[in-house]
């Protein structure tokens, strides 16, 4: 049974997938800001995050297995090289006038999964602090919507009509197999370290803009939100 704080949370991410178009589409100005945050959030949350995170699970599992060879408890950074070379090497040009089938099928996958993981994570918090649901629901909702208005650039029909609806399943569908599954569990590691391997590329490469166009202080700004979250959720313990 999900808490009043998970529910609320979960509800707000939600919110972000079915509203990012229209926002997106009626609101430039402050899209166009919340973007260059959201790029400074998600490098800060690629590095300040996902990576101490699956450094967190590396260790566990050599912990696990103490005789096991560093190939196999390192697998994880292994797994997040791959799903990193998957996202560099495919085509998503395709056509101008239509998308690469491989690249829209590729994200639609991996974000699914992302999404996903985002309502597992929200489920594993399982806190009795008001403040971490908080910093979950403001980094998530930020980093998300910089996610969604990357993808609406890329296939802005594909998203309206069918990709928003199945984000949202997919984080539903997350947070009730979160309830299931242990926090850092054999299925939980991999994923996140595939998808991890996506978000720092598309961090760095994807969906940051240029330098000459980047609005420097909410991408720094970002940053900063980023690693503010980082360190409280290290303090709250709920990393």
């Amino acid at each position: 049974m999900l808490s009043l704080f998970e529910t609320v949370t979960l509800l707000l991410i939600a919110a972000v997938h079915l509203g990012s178009a229209p926002f997106y589409h009626h609101r430039p100005s402050a899209s166009r800001w919340l973007l260059d945050f959201s790029s400074g959030l998600g490098l800060g949350y690629a590095f300040l995050y996902l990576l101490p995170k699956i450094g967190y699970m590396t260790v566990a599992l050599a912990n696990r297995f103490p005789d096991a060879h560093p190939l196999v408890t390192q697998r994880l950074y292994l797994y997040m090289l791959f799903g990193f070379l998957i996202y560099y090497l495919v085509d998503f040009k395709g056509s101008s006038a239509r998308p690469s089938r491989l690249g829209l099928a590729l994200n639609a996958i991996s974000f699914s999964i992302y999404n996903a993981l985002v309502g597992a994570t929200v489920v594993h918090l399982n806190h009795g602090n008001l403040a971490i649901y908080v910093v979950a629901a403001l980094v998530f909702c930020l980093h998300l919507f910089g996610v969604n208005s990357f993808l609406l650039r890329m296939y802005p029909k594909y998203f309206a009509r069918w990709m928003k609806w199945l984000f949202v399943v997919a984080v539903i569908c997350g947070a009730i197999a979160g309830g299931y599954t242990e926090k850092h569990s054999h299925y939980v590691s991999v994923a996140t370290a595939l998808v991890g391997g996506i978000i720092i590329i598309l961090s760095v490469r994807l969906k940051l803009p240029a330098r000459a166009r980047v609005n420097i202080t909410p991408f720094l700004a970002g940053v900063f939100a980023a690693a503010s979250a980082s360190v409280a959720y290290s303090l709250l313990g709920a990393f």
